[in-house]
């Protein structure tokens, strides 16, 4: 449980100290869509279906500083360094990348 909030702290200095491509309205933009969708999501299958729980089934205070630190700053991170101009393998292979990143990380 350490290590997930090293990693969570890790991606919140990376996405708060690497350079801006983003405008601010954008990166307010991500990061509340990002916490709303996973707060949605997480709390559906967590507490109405039971399907899985952070740490343990029903709410904890854990999970919840989890979905704020995990789900804005890895949104931020993917969009802000996404090859908007660039053909379309690249962007695939962005986005197998990330791909591959995240199920790692999961």
């Amino acid at each position: 449980m350490i290590a997930i909030f090293i990693c969570f702290i890790i991606f919140n200095l990376l996405a708060f100290f690497l350079p801006k491509k983003l405008t601010p309205i954008e990166i307010y933009a991500i990061s509340f869509f990002a916490y709303a969708y996973g707060m949605t999501t997480d709390m559906i299958l967590d507490l109405h279906y039971n399907l899985y729980g952070y740490f343990q089934k029903g709410f904890q205070w854990l999970s919840l500083l989890a979905i704020t630190m995990y789900f804005p700053s890895i949104s931020f991170l993917f969009l802000n360094f996404y090859p908007f101009t660039k053909g379309l393998e690249r962007k695939l292979g962005y986005i197998l990348s990330w791909t591959i990143f995240s199920i790692v990380f999961e």
